[in-house]
């Protein structure tokens, strides 16, 4: 059973602080070698996010179910929007 602050997909906490997203992102890069997005580029994927309806829980894509703090860092990644992605 899902519970307020629980994920439905994964029973995990779905509100993160921002030290347990950071925490998340430098376990990311240590274990691939990963490129990464400009701070302009962050910046804006970031904006551009915040102001989607899809951003639940002010951390998490609709679309994808992920983390887009961290998503937004990675160089190549790409929106999940459909049929239309917004960066």
């Amino acid at each position: 059973m899902v519970q307020g602050n629980e994920c439905k997909g994964c029973q995990g906490k779905v509100r993160l602080s921002k030290e347990e997203i950071e925490k998340i992102f430098g376990e990311t890069v240590k274990v691939k070698d990963v490129k990464l997005a400009t701070e302009e580029v962050y910046a804006l994927r970031l904006r551009i996010c915040s102001a989607c309806d899809s951003l639940q829980y002010g951390t998490t894509c609709k679309f994808c179910g992920c983390l887009v703090p961290v998503k937004a860092k990675l160089l190549h990644a790409k929106c999940p929007y459909p049929y239309d992605p917004k960066w």
